[in-house]
């Protein structure tokens, strides 16, 4: 299980660099691009040369395994180094990104060269796939991995606090979905290193956690870099779904109008300027097309309206504890029920129905909804017993 993991999650890795690199062909000095781009690319070569059938291939490797773990490790530092460069591209002030690149890059030099040398001066021997469990007490070991999930950390630490900074600039749902799951993902490379940390010192110290080390990190690792490729690809999906659910929402309106406009259609097809049902159109014109069509079939209504069934209609919601725009929802549907039932009847009332608010097409929506979800409940048997014994006979 833990191995189709490992696999999953390179697939992974390896998609969002080939995917990125296409992207970085269209704007080749972009320096946020080209960040991105080599934290993919050093994730993924970390994670790729771990795998045990892979580098016990490689001549290199083969003569003293162990040094697989120092190549992983100088490349997980590129890589959260590269990331680290991304975040401070995008939240700097302008101007002061050069600056603060220099002083980061310092650091990850200093802290590389001194992994090498910490690693050359261990000297450890083959066992590479438990590396922390079987060489913790050796001398120099320990050193060398605090060394490295220090840098880790600090890395890790200030991704976090930037990216929680630009969160704050940030205007699209999207883009700040993306850094709030770069943040999740800075919090889980920090309990990766805190975890890889405590486990090399409590095996220093005779304490060694009665867990294993490997498939921890190896879990911990995963979900750093499945949350990093998803924040980074927010950029592409966030727009999707938020289009989608748009979508969704102008359907549902739509559908939500439908019963109101069909007793429209039923009664006086004139008003149809085309079809709400033809599934080529876009809903969105759709959904405007059936709210001018149920304005204009009110319009039209207006000889037939009853201010007797529109009042009464209103006692009865207050009565039930209605107020606001339900109340006048709960009117407006009784009102127009009654309404186009006295058209069908040939009865004219010489009444007007009240000057509607002017509102913007959004309030308007919002107001045709509830009035078209009142009108499913208010039947036209219940209308007709709400009219006047003169209408009815």
């Amino acid at each position: 299980m833990l191995r189709a993991f490992h696999l999953a999650v390179i697939a992974l890795a390896w998609i969002g660099v080939g995917y990125k690199l296409i992207d970085l062909r269209r704007r080749p000095n972009d320096l946020g691009r080209l960040a991105l781009c080599s934290a993919l690319l050093f994730f993924a070569l970390a994670l790729t040369v771990g795998l045990p059938p892979l580098y016990q291939r490689i001549p290199v490797f083969a003569g003293s395994p162990s040094l697989v773990r120092l190549v992983q490790h100088s490349l997980v530092v590129l890589a959260v180094f590269s990331t680290q460069m991304l975040v401070v591209h995008l939240a700097s002030p302008p101007g002061r990104t050069a600056a603060s690149v220099r002083v980061r890059a310092v650091v990850m030099a200093v802290f590389l060269i001194a992994m090498i040398v910490l690693f050359a001066a261990a000297s450890p021997g083959d066992a590479a796939e438990d590396f922390v469990a079987a060489y913790a007490t050796w001398p120099f070991v320990t050193e060398y991995l605090l060394t490295f999930l220090g840098f880790v950390a600090v890395v890790m630490a200030d991704i976090f606090r930037l990216s929680l900074r630009f969160t704050r600039r940030a205007t699209a749902g999207f883009l700040r979905a993306g850094l709030w799951l770069w943040a999740g993902a800075s919090s889980a490379g920090f309990a990766f290193a805190v975890h890889k940390a405590a486990y090399a010192l409590m095996t220093r110290f005779g304490n060694k956690p009665p867990w294993l080390e490997g498939p921890v990190s190896t879990t911990l690792a995963g979900l750093v870099l499945a949350l990093f490729v998803a924040g980074l690809t927010a950029y592409g999906w966030g727009p999707r779904i938020g289009a989608a659910r748009l979508w969704w929402s102008r359907y549902r309106t739509y559908r939500a109008l439908l019963p109101l406009w069909k007793a429209f259609y039923e009664v006086m097809p004139d008003i149809v300027l085309m079809l709400p049902a033809t599934r080529r159109a876009p809903v969105e014109l759709r959904l405007y097309r059936c709210v001018i069509e149920i304005l204009d079939g009110r319009l039209a209504l207006r000889a037939y309206w009853d201010g007797e069934v529109e009042r009464a209609a209103r006692e009865r919601a207050m009565a039930a504890g209605l107020t606001g725009p339900r109340l006048d929802a709960e009117a407006e549907a009784a009102a127009l029920a009654a309404a186009l039932e006295a058209r069908e009847r040939g009865h004219v009332t010489g009444q007007q129905p009240p000057v509607l608010p002017d509102l913007g097409m959004t309030e308007e929506i919002r107001r045709l909804v509830l009035t078209a979800r009142a009108y499913r409940r208010v039947t036209t048997r219940r209308a007709g017993e709400a009219l006047p014994a003169s209408v009815r006979a």
